[in-house]
């Protein structure tokens, strides 16, 4: 993604933790999120797609484009071999 290129600042990173019950306890972001990405200076946030919730995304969108973060979902990491 070119919008990840080239960055110098930080990015928030969502993801489950190896072994994490999914089914009740899954990564999130919502407003708050986005806000707080923006008064740490970050210049956007990655979620683990098909496997976080995004509270009211419709806001998150709306506030992370005005803000000028980006919001983005990337593919689990595939386990290492012999770990």
């Amino acid at each position: 993604h070119g919008r990840l290129a080239g960055r110098t600042r930080g990015v928030l990173v969502k993801c489950a933790k190896p072994g994490q019950e999914l089914r009740a306890d899954l990564p999130s972001i919502g407003p708050q999120t986005v806000e707080a990405a923006h008064a740490a200076g970050l210049a956007g946030i990655a979620v683990e797609a098909g496997r976080s919730l995004i509270l009211e995304g419709p806001t998150v969108v709306a506030r992370a484009n005005a803000l000028g973060l980006f919001v983005v979902g990337l593919p689990a990491a595939e386990p290492a071999h012999g770990k």
